[in-house]
């Protein structure tokens, strides 16, 4: 069997066995050299009449002297321990030693006071027997000093008793005495006492060895157990740690620490009974921050989330939790980009401005992210309980289809749900599957808006812009149904179908004589980033006969610098196409992106063009983004032109290309023909 216990245990045991015995054989030396002493004194006592009073005298002082030795031995070396090898043999000799004067010191008296009367010598027989017993008990717990005391305490009685048994038998023929049986019954008590006190020996040492290790364990055990103990409180720790934290992670958005729709739909149900009890309303929120799908495309994800925080952490700072009677603001972020809000304690639910107010109050001022500051504005949905529903999912959908629709008016908007929403949004879900059978029935047409010329006055250019003719609606813009064609993956085999009828519609009128016009189709993301692009784009190319020069692809500047889509562009160019940036100056790009590709045209948005009367702002944009274009040898096109003093603004600024209602509204492909043969240079006096 192994033992539990390592060798430096084992040795430890060992040293502190040996020095309990050690202390033990110290007492005992003391004690019965006490209890010699007193025997030595009965024994004059019993003998001084039967002997020499001289000589029990002598031999008591000799039983003194070394009892006094003894004593002093145990004095002397009382602090030696194991440890200190040298020391410690030494003693043992010397504590050996002092045993054998003492020893024979006591066995003396079985020659000293010889005598021929039976009852002197039974007496003097039991004296030694004592003497036996009193040495063996008193070193039991070292064996070479019991087997010293035993024989010197019997050595000169056998001296003296054998000797006198062999002469009378030598000389009588007879031991008459009996001198050789008391001998060998001496010599038998001693094997016996011998064999008992090495018994006893083995006993005391394995006593206290067990009880050393029985310590040693019970530490052990205790160590053990109080290391279990610690390991259970830590592991218990842990766990309760762990189990805090994954209940959070699956209660709150991780981004922002805010509260997610698990703890939103837990709040919901909490504030429909306590509103039921008081017959009290509360109203459900949603937020979108409507820059937000830019920041990320333009910015990258990394500002977006950065974004996110700020404002979570401005919801955080305005909205403490208050008395319950006063009104509470619960923000939660049930998407990723949607703020959900549950305001509860609605004392005047005809006045929701009094409480959207301190929302928008958030946004005033610009997000500084990584040193750019951003203006936001956002869309805000509401429903109320109980008017717009009394269960949660109910409330939860009525307010997402509110903002939705506050969406399309952008700015800082908010829209209570009303009931017509949902027609609406039956009208988004009829329109999102029909979009799968309209490409089929051919139910999609291009429309043509023309880019007109300052400098000549010339039509050089025209962007295809598609509609849905939808059987049932009738004539849809593409801002109804193209992010609807973005979110169910239409929109691939639709760009696919636009850039093919466009470079096919181009080609027929450079059959009529219109050799220089070019035809520019909007591309999404999600589009160049398909696997075979670029053979699409050659393949459309190749089958429609078309010269690359021809083709204009236009992007949104939020889409063209991403990092996944540049390396496309770049591939396309050196087809020799031309790159648009649709929509500049919207988005968060920065004008230091210009660098990352080589860029045909810029069209700055209609939003900058229309402010030209009534914004200082605005005209100095145009103007710097004009001077910026011409001296990257960069075309401008400016879109949205409705009126005459736009128009000369942008001449007076040397804008290249003109687009808008005030030549010409899209158009379908037999009325641009039609334009291009009757009113091939349009006049800035004149509008269409």
């Amino acid at each position: 069997m192994t033992s539990v216990l390592s060798l430096t245990e084992e040795a430890e045991i060992g040293y502190k066995v040996e020095l309990e015995l050690n202390k033990f054989q110290h007492k005992m030396i003391v004690y019965g050299g006490m209890l010699n002493m007193f025997a030595g004194l009965i024994i004059v006592l019993t003998l001084h009449h039967k002997t020499s009073l001289t000589t029990l005298l002598i031999w008591y002082m000799f039983l003194t002297i070394a009892n006094l030795f003894n004593w002093g031995f145990v004095y002397k070396n009382r602090h030696i321990r194991p440890s200190q090898t040298i020391l410690w043999e030494f003693a043992k000799r010397n504590y050996h030693l002092a045993m054998v004067m003492l020893c024979l010191t006591m066995g003396c008296i079985a020659f000293l006071y010889t005598n021929d009367d039976a009852h002197y010598q039974l007496y003097i027989i039991t004296i030694l027997q004592l003497c036996l017993v009193g040495f063996s008990f008193g070193t039991v717990t070292d064996y070479t000093a019991c087997v010293i005391a035993n024989v010197c305490v019997v050595l000169p009685y056998l001296s003296v008793h054998l000797y006198s048994g062999f002469y009378s038998i030598w000389t009588t023929g007879k031991d008459s005495k009996l001198d050789i049986s008391y001998s060998l019954s001496f010599v038998i008590l001693l094997i016996f006492f011998l064999t008992a006190i090495y018994i006893g020996y083995r006993l005391v040492t394995r006593f206290f060895k067990l009880s050393f290790e029985n310590v040693i364990l019970n530490q052990k055990l205790e160590n053990i157990n109080k290391f279990l103990e610690q390991r259970v409180k830590e592991r218990t720790l842990e766990l309760e740690n762990s189990l805090k934290l994954v209940t959070f992670q699956a209660t709150h958005d991780l981004l922002t620490n805010l509260p997610n729709q698990r703890l939103l739909v837990k709040y919901m149900s909490s504030a429909i009974k306590l509103a039921e009890q008081n017959q009290s309303a509360f109203m459900i929120i949603f937020l979108h921050i409507n820059e937000i799908d830019k920041i990320n495309d333009g910015l990258g994800h990394a500002i977006g989330d950065l974004v996110i925080k700020i404002i979570a952490q401005r919801f955080q700072d305005k909205f403490h939790p208050m008395p319950y009677e006063s009104t509470n603001y619960i923000v939660t972020l049930s998407r990723k980009d949607v703020f959900v809000i549950l305001v509860d304690s609605i004392k005047d639910a005809e006045n929701i401005e009094q409480y959207v107010k301190p929302i928008f109050s958030i946004f005033e001022e610009p997000i500084d992210a990584e040193k750019q500051l951003i203006k936001l504005t956002v869309s805000l949905g509401i429903s109320l309980y109980p008017k717009d529903g009394k269960k949660v999912n109910v409330l939860l959908m009525n307010a997402d289809a509110a903002m939705w629709h506050a969406r399309q008016h952008g700015g800082n908007h908010y829209n209570v749900y009303r009931n017509e929403i949902n027609a609406d949004t039956s009208k988004q879900l009829e329109l999102a599957s029909g979009l799968h059978s309209a490409l089929l029935n051919t139910e999609f047409m291009l429309h043509y808006q023309p880019f007109v010329s300052l400098e000549t006055g010339e039509i050089c250019g025209a962007e295809a812009l598609v509609r849905w003719q939808h059987p049932v609606f009738g004539m849809i813009a593409p801002d109804k149904f193209i992010p609807l064609a973005e979110a169910n993956g239409i929109i691939l085999p639709l760009g696919e179908w636009v850039l093919r009828t466009a470079c096919h519609q181009l080609q027929a009128w450079h059959g009529l004589g219109f050799h220089s016009l070019k035809i520019a189709v909007n591309l999404s993301a999600r589009q160049l980033l398909q696997k075979n692009i670029i053979q699409t784009v050659t393949g459309i190319l190749a089958e429609s006969h078309l010269s690359p020069e021809f083709l204009e692809l236009e992007l949104t500047e939020s889409e063209a610098f991403k990092r996944d889509i540049i390396p496309i562009l770049k591939q396309l160019k050196t087809l020799g196409i031309s790159l648009s940036i649709d929509d500049f100056g919207t988005g968060y790009s920065g004008l230091s992106n210009l660098k990352l590709i080589t860029i045909d045209k810029l069209k700055i948005d209609k939003s900058f063009v229309q402010d030209i009367t009534a914004n200082e702002q605005s005209r100095i944009i145009i103007a710097n983004t004009i001077s910026m274009a011409r001296k990257l040898n960069i075309t401008v096109t400016a879109e949205g032109i409705e009126t005459l003093e736009q128009a000369l603004f942008l001449k007076e600024h040397h804008c290249h290309l003109l687009q808008g209602y005030y030549f010409s509204r899209p158009i379908s492909a037999e009325a641009f023909g039609e334009l291009l043969k009757n009113h091939a240079h349009l006049q800035l006096t004149s509008s269409s």
